[in-house]
C-alpha cells in the first residue's frame, strides 16, 4: 500500500525543485543590449532630475552650488507672485562637471527657509542639461537637519526627460536627498522610481546603496539600485567604490557588463 504522506512529501519535493531551477534560469539569463538601454534610461532619469533639485536647493540657500557644479552664469529673478523665483541661465553656462545648462525653471515655495516647514516646488520652461529637456514638477518638503547638514524628501510627478536622440523616458521619484555640506559637498540618494525607459519598457527601480553625486563629476560616483523591467528579470547597477569614471556595471546572476554613462 502507498503511504499517502510520503507521496505527498515527494510530490512537494519535485515541485519546489522544478520552481526553484525555473528561478535559477530567469536569474542566470545573460544581459542584452536592449537591458542596457533600459538600464540607461533610468540612469538618465535620476541624474538630470537629481541635478536640478541640487541646484534649486543650493540657490534657495544661497550658496554657491555644489562648490562650483554650475558656474556663476545664471540669474534668480523675483517674479513678485507670492514666493516665486526663476532661475535663466545664460549662453554657455558650462560648471565644473562639464554639463551645458540653458532655459529656465521656477521656483515655487512656502515656508521659512531653514525650518522643518520650508517647502517648494520646481517646474521647467525649456531647461536642458546637455541635450537632454526635462519636464514635470518637483516638490521638496520634509527637510530635516544633521550636524553637518540637511536631509530634504523629494517626489517627482509626471517627470519627462526628452533625450538628444529623440527618444523620450517617463519618470517618476519618491526619495531622500543627503545633503553633506562641506568644502566637497557631497549629496546621497536613497528611495525609489518608476517609469517607462526610452524602448517604451515600464520599470520599477529601488535604490539598494545611496547613490553619491560630487561637485566636479558628470556622473553618479557609487551606490546602487535593483530594477525590474516589465517582462525581464532583475538587474543590479553597481556605480562602483567612488571613482570618477562615468563608468557603472549591470549585474545579473554569474553576468555582468560595464557600461558608459552618457
Amino acid at each position: 500500500m502507498i503511504n499517502t504522506g510520503n507521496l505527498w512529501f515527494f510530490t512537494l519535493l519535485v515541485a519546489g525543485f522544478w520552481a526553484c531551477g525555473d528561478d535559477a534560469e530567469v536569474l542566470n539569463q545573460e544581459i542584452t543590449s536592449e537591458d542596457i538601454s533600459n538600464v540607461t534610461s533610468v540612469d538618465d532619469a535620476t541624474l538630470r532630475f537629481a541635478d536640478a533639485i541640487i541646484i534649486s536647493n543650493q540657490i534657495l540657500a544661497d550658496q554657491e552650488v555644489l562648490n562650483g557644479r554650475i558656474q556663476q552664469c545664471y540669474s534668480v529673478s523675483d517674479t513678485q507672485i507670492g514666493n516665486q523665483l526663476l532661475v535663466t541661465f545664460k549662453t554657455d553656462c558650462i560648471g565644473l562637471d562639464g554639463r551645458e545648462r540653458t532655459g529656465r525653471f521656477l521656483i515655487d515655495w512656502s515656508g521659512e527657509l531653514g525650518t522643518g516647514d520650508f517647502a517648494y516646488t520646481l517646474t521647467f520652461d525649456g531647461y536642458e542639461v546637455n541635450g537632454y529637456g526635462l519636464s514635470g514638477s518637483i516638490t521638496a518638503s520634509k527637510l530635516t537637519f544633521k550636524e553637518n547638514g540637511f536631509i530634504i524628501n523629494v517626489t517627482v510627478n509626471d517627470g519627462i526627460v526628452n533625450c538628444p536622440d529623440g527618444k523620450q523616458i517617463n519618470y517618476e521619484q519618491d526619495c531622500d536627498y543627503d545633503f553633506t555640506l562641506g568644502e566637497i559637498t557631497e549629496v546621497r540618494i536613497t528611495g525609489s522610481s518608476s517609469g517607462m525607459g526610452k524602448e517604451g519598457v515600464s520599470y520599477i527601480a529601488n535604490i539598494k546603496e545611496p547613490l553619491l553625486i560630487v561637485a566636479d563629476c558628470e556622473h553618479v560616483v557609487s551606490g546602487s539600485f535593483e530594477v525590474t523591467f516589465n517582462g525581464r528579470p532583475v538587474v543590479t547597477v553597481d556605480y562602483g567604490n567612488g571613482a570618477c569614471d562615468n563608468t557603472a556595471t549591470a549585474i545579473r546572476g554569474p553576468y555582468s557588463i560595464i557600461f558608459g554613462l552618457s
